[in-house]
């Protein structure tokens, strides 16, 4: 491997791995490890993937890509889509990168298997990295081995309710000391271009965000409610500023009188901005946020209804399944009910 420095297990310390180009040590192909639970998200993987596999074609053979689980086989991801994999063990001595995908659901820091292969691809030096809500369960499963997690913004409350000594950061992508993390979706693809900028410099990683029409490569100024949030979410910066506040606030929501003193500008120019810009008032703005932010937790978590009303900042399960009703046309009980319905008959 290499890697300026082994790193120790037992060593709380994280190692820090200096960035190099692999494509110009001759001979040195570097090895990437796309690890996949049952249920990942394929566009997550997709981007990540196709990064990889793009830098590789334009760049000649100096990158290898296994797909990889825990027993190899096919592992079914989500939009019912399936992809070929090997087995963990059969690349834990060849790594350089291990690129973990998973939702909410998967548990992977309790199965000791990994949790043992996790250790050795450490000890060896291999960089490990986990993309969007894979992050957040191995943080909740202790086998994050970080300072800092980038998290999605519309987690950072369940990530909070871990309790976790881990800071969750505000980043796009966190690839500093120890375990690396993207906050997820088009965060992966930023993820990516790191691995690729290490791998072929940054000249290549910035001609491949191009292909992509991506319009940067992350750094550690590049923040979700910054350069993300802020691109253009809408034509008025009060609105963005607006929306922003918004996110951070879904579990308890903000009174508008609130919003505006946070804002500095008046209820009636705030509201005025949001019908030109977005077509509708804050106050309605606000509520789809939460309620598309509950339905997110409906389809994609095991919480509770009730937990999930207080999550999107609904005081009671009553007001909440009216609200959710009146948006989606179908109550939070019946969509769960629904989504266990199709699970059930696509293992029968």
């Amino acid at each position: 491997m290499h890697h300026l420095e082994q790193s120790n297990f037992r060593d709380p310390a994280p190692v820090r791995r200096a960035v190099r180009a692999i494509a110009a040590t001759p001979g040195y192909t570097a090895r990437v490890g796309l690890y996949v639970f049952s249920g990942f998200p394929m566009e997550e993987y997709a981007l990540f993937a196709s990064a990889l596999h793009d830098a590789g074609d334009t760049c000649g053979q100096s990158l290898k890509v296994n797909v990889l689980s825990s027993n190899g086989g096919f592992v079914q991801g989500s939009c019912n889509a399936a992809v070929k994999t090997s087995p963990l063990a059969d690349a834990l001595r060849e790594l350089d990168y291990l690129v973990i995908f998973g939702g909410h659901k998967f548990s992977g820091g309790r199965n000791q298997h990994f949790r043992a292969a996790l250790q050795l691809l450490r000890r060896s030096g291999c960089q490990v990295a986990a993309v969007g809500g894979a992050a957040l369960t191995l943080a909740k499963d202790g086998v994050f081995e970080s300072s800092r997690c980038a998290v999605h913004w519309q987690n950072r409350e369940l990530f909070n309710g871990l309790m976790s000594t881990l800071a969750p950061t505000d980043q796009v992508c966190a690839v500093n000391d120890g375990d690396w993390s993207s906050c997820g979706k088009t965060g992966a693809l930023d993820l990516a271009l790191h691995v690729v900028t290490e791998i072929y410099g940054k000249p290549t990683a910035t001609r491949l965000a191009q292909t992509f029409i991506h319009t940067r490569l992350s750094d550690p100024h590049s923040t979700q409610t910054g350069e993300v949030l802020h691109a253009a979410v809408s034509g008025s910066a009060l609105v963005n500023e607006a929306i922003t506040l918004f996110q951070r606030h879904l579990e308890n929501p903000l009174p508008m009188a609130e919003v505006s003193r946070i804002l500095g500008s008046p209820s009636r120019r705030i509201e005025r901005h949001f019908k030109q810009h977005c077509g509708t008032t804050p106050c309605t703005y606000y509520r789809q946020m939460r309620l598309d932010h509950a339905r997110r937790l409906l389809l994609r978590t095991n919480m509770t209804l009730i937990d999930v009303a207080i999550a999107a900042g609904f005081s009671t399960s009553a007001s909440f399944a009216s609200a959710f009703q009146q948006v989606y046309g179908t109550t939070p009980n019946a969509l769960r009910k629904s989504l266990n319905g199709a699970k059930a008959r696509q293992k029968s």
